[in-house]
């Protein structure tokens, strides 16, 4: 997950034309992440929702 800093910063840099790996070993975080909040995706400062369990509906049989 960026904070909305690294958010700006990513852009900012992509925006200086630095290619996503160059941007990804700079701020640490993976070349499929930048990618994501790069292209919209994902927003900054917020986590992806957990998928359903997908044991639930089987539960009380448990």
């Amino acid at each position: 997950m960026l904070t909305w800093e690294d958010d700006v910063e990513v852009h900012a840099l992509r925006k200086r034309g630095w290619s996503i790996s160059a941007i990804a070993r700079h701020t640490g975080h993976d070349r499929k992440t930048i990618r994501a909040y790069l292209n919209g995706v994902r927003s900054p400062g917020q986590r992806k929702k957990p998928d359903e369990d997908p044991f639930e509906p089987f539960a009380p049989y448990v």
